[in-house]
Protein backbone atom coordinates (compact mmCIF):
# COMPACT_ATOMS: atom_id res chain seq x y z
CA UNK A 1 0.00 0.00 0.00
CA UNK A 2 1.19 3.50 -0.82
CA UNK A 3 -0.06 6.96 0.01
CA UNK A 4 -1.06 9.53 -2.63
CA UNK A 5 2.22 11.40 -2.44
CA UNK A 6 4.18 8.23 -3.24
CA UNK A 7 1.81 7.31 -6.05
CA UNK A 8 2.29 10.80 -7.53
CA UNK A 9 6.09 10.59 -7.16
CA UNK A 10 6.16 7.15 -8.78
CA UNK A 11 4.09 8.27 -11.77
CA UNK A 12 6.15 11.45 -12.20
CA UNK A 13 9.45 9.53 -12.02
CA UNK A 14 8.29 7.10 -14.70
CA UNK A 15 6.61 9.58 -17.04
CA UNK A 16 8.79 12.66 -16.55
CA UNK A 17 8.34 16.30 -17.48
CA UNK A 18 6.88 17.89 -20.59
CA UNK A 19 10.33 19.28 -21.49
CA UNK A 20 13.00 17.11 -19.82
CA UNK A 21 15.74 19.60 -20.74
CA UNK A 22 14.05 22.38 -18.72
CA UNK A 23 14.24 21.86 -14.95
CA UNK A 24 11.27 24.27 -14.45
CA UNK A 25 9.05 22.34 -16.85
CA UNK A 26 5.71 20.95 -15.63
CA UNK A 27 5.29 17.26 -14.99
CA UNK A 28 3.13 15.43 -17.52
CA UNK A 29 0.91 14.07 -14.73
CA UNK A 30 0.22 15.25 -11.19
CA UNK A 31 -2.04 13.33 -8.80
CA UNK A 32 -3.18 14.51 -5.37
CA UNK A 33 -5.97 13.89 -2.88
CA UNK A 34 -8.30 16.83 -2.22
CA UNK A 35 -9.47 16.66 1.41
CA UNK A 36 -12.37 19.09 0.81
CA UNK A 37 -14.12 16.77 -1.65
CA UNK A 38 -12.54 13.40 -0.70
CA UNK A 39 -11.55 12.71 -4.28
CA UNK A 40 -8.33 12.26 -6.23
CA UNK A 41 -7.55 15.09 -8.63
CA UNK A 42 -5.38 14.36 -11.64
CA UNK A 43 -3.76 17.10 -13.69
CA UNK A 44 -2.90 15.91 -17.19
CA UNK A 45 -0.78 18.26 -19.31
CA UNK A 46 -2.06 19.26 -22.76
CA UNK A 47 -1.49 16.72 -25.56
CA UNK A 48 -1.26 13.83 -23.07
CA UNK A 49 -3.66 11.19 -21.75
CA UNK A 50 -3.52 8.88 -18.74
CA UNK A 51 -4.92 5.48 -19.59
CA UNK A 52 -6.67 3.68 -16.71
CA UNK A 53 -8.67 1.40 -19.05
CA UNK A 54 -6.52 -1.66 -18.24
CA UNK A 55 -6.07 -3.22 -14.80
CA UNK A 56 -7.52 -1.96 -11.51
CA UNK A 57 -5.31 1.04 -10.73
CA UNK A 58 -7.98 3.52 -11.88
CA UNK A 59 -10.49 1.83 -9.58
CA UNK A 60 -8.20 2.34 -6.57
CA UNK A 61 -8.00 6.07 -7.33
CA UNK A 62 -11.75 6.46 -7.89
CA UNK A 63 -11.76 6.82 -11.68
CA UNK A 64 -12.83 3.42 -12.91
CA UNK A 65 -11.59 2.16 -16.27
CA UNK A 66 -11.18 5.45 -18.15
CA UNK A 67 -8.72 7.42 -20.21
CA UNK A 68 -8.08 10.81 -18.58
CA UNK A 69 -7.17 14.06 -20.29
CA UNK A 70 -7.03 17.60 -18.91
CA UNK A 71 -7.76 18.22 -15.23
CA UNK A 72 -10.00 15.47 -13.87
CA UNK A 73 -11.65 14.78 -10.50
CA UNK A 74 -12.41 11.17 -9.58
CA UNK A 75 -16.08 10.20 -9.65
CA UNK A 76 -15.85 7.88 -6.63
CA UNK A 77 -14.13 7.97 -3.25
CA UNK A 78 -10.71 6.35 -3.78
CA UNK A 79 -9.78 3.13 -2.06
CA UNK A 80 -5.98 2.85 -2.14
CA UNK A 81 -6.05 0.72 1.01
CA UNK A 82 -8.26 -1.80 -0.83
CA UNK A 83 -10.64 -1.77 2.11
CA UNK A 84 -8.02 -2.74 4.69
CA UNK A 85 -9.18 -0.37 7.40
CA UNK A 86 -8.88 -2.96 10.17
CA UNK A 87 -6.48 -5.85 10.68
CA UNK A 88 -7.60 -8.97 12.51
CA UNK A 89 -5.34 -11.63 14.01
CA UNK A 90 -7.07 -14.99 14.27
CA UNK A 91 -5.78 -17.89 16.35
CA UNK A 92 -7.07 -21.45 16.05
CA UNK A 93 -6.54 -22.05 19.80
CA UNK A 94 -9.36 -19.67 20.67
CA UNK A 95 -13.06 -20.27 20.37
CA UNK A 96 -15.06 -17.63 22.13
CA UNK A 97 -18.46 -16.05 21.72
CA UNK A 98 -19.02 -12.33 21.45
CA UNK A 99 -22.66 -11.22 21.28
CA UNK A 100 -23.51 -14.90 20.77
CA UNK A 101 -21.31 -15.04 17.62
CA UNK A 102 -18.41 -17.52 17.59
CA UNK A 103 -15.03 -15.94 16.96
CA UNK A 104 -11.36 -16.87 16.84
CA UNK A 105 -10.14 -13.26 16.77
CA UNK A 106 -7.17 -12.83 19.04
CA UNK A 107 -6.60 -9.11 18.42
CA UNK A 108 -7.73 -6.39 16.02
CA UNK A 109 -6.60 -2.84 15.29
CA UNK A 110 -7.35 0.03 12.94
CA UNK A 111 -4.90 0.96 10.19
CA UNK A 112 -5.82 4.66 10.42
CA UNK A 113 -2.93 5.52 12.76
CA UNK A 114 -0.33 3.51 10.82
CA UNK A 115 2.07 5.12 8.39
CA UNK A 116 1.62 3.49 5.02
CA UNK A 117 4.43 1.17 3.92
CA UNK A 118 6.35 1.49 7.20
CA UNK A 119 6.88 -1.26 9.79
CA UNK A 120 4.88 -0.96 12.97
CA UNK A 121 4.56 -2.56 16.36
CA UNK A 122 1.21 -3.02 18.08
CA UNK A 123 0.59 -4.19 21.61
CA UNK A 124 -2.81 -4.60 23.25
CA UNK A 125 -3.58 -1.93 25.83
CA UNK A 126 -4.74 -4.60 28.20
CA UNK A 127 -4.24 -8.34 28.20
CA UNK A 128 -7.23 -10.53 27.56
CA UNK A 129 -7.16 -14.13 28.63
CA UNK A 130 -9.21 -16.47 26.48
CA UNK A 131 -9.96 -20.12 27.13
CA UNK A 132 -7.99 -22.50 24.92
CA UNK A 133 -10.00 -25.05 22.96
CA UNK A 134 -7.38 -27.83 23.15
CA UNK A 135 -6.05 -29.98 25.97
CA UNK A 136 -2.83 -30.71 24.11
CA UNK A 137 -1.20 -28.01 21.96
CA UNK A 138 0.83 -29.47 19.11
CA UNK A 139 0.44 -26.57 16.67
CA UNK A 140 -0.89 -23.04 16.55
CA UNK A 141 -2.27 -21.40 13.43
CA UNK A 142 -2.48 -17.59 13.25
CA UNK A 143 -4.14 -15.84 10.30
CA UNK A 144 -4.05 -12.13 9.43
CA UNK A 145 -7.20 -10.86 7.70
CA UNK A 146 -9.02 -7.69 6.74
CA UNK A 147 -12.53 -6.77 7.88
CA UNK A 148 -14.08 -9.04 5.23
CA UNK A 149 -12.11 -12.05 6.52
CA UNK A 150 -9.84 -12.06 3.45
CA UNK A 151 -6.27 -13.21 4.11
CA UNK A 152 -3.98 -10.18 3.82
CA UNK A 153 -1.20 -10.36 1.28
CA UNK A 154 1.76 -9.12 3.32
CA UNK A 155 4.02 -9.30 0.26
CA UNK A 156 6.53 -11.57 1.98
CA UNK A 157 6.90 -9.32 5.03
CA UNK A 158 7.86 -11.17 8.20
CA UNK A 159 5.62 -10.75 11.22
CA UNK A 160 6.21 -11.65 14.84
CA UNK A 161 3.46 -12.47 17.30
CA UNK A 162 3.96 -13.21 20.98
CA UNK A 163 1.36 -15.35 22.73
CA UNK A 164 1.26 -15.96 26.46
CA UNK A 165 -0.27 -19.27 27.44
CA UNK A 166 -1.01 -19.91 31.08
CA UNK A 167 -2.01 -23.26 32.55
CA UNK A 168 -4.88 -23.10 35.01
Amino acid sequence: MCDYKRINTFIQQHTGKVDPTNKDSDYIFTIYFDMSIYRVVTLVHNDYELDFSQGNFGELLGYGKNVLSGDVVGKKVPNITRGVDWVYLHCDLIKRRTNNVPSDVLYSFSTSALQVSYPFQKEPRRLEWQPVNKNYIDAIRVRVTDGRNNILDLDGTDIAISLMIEKE
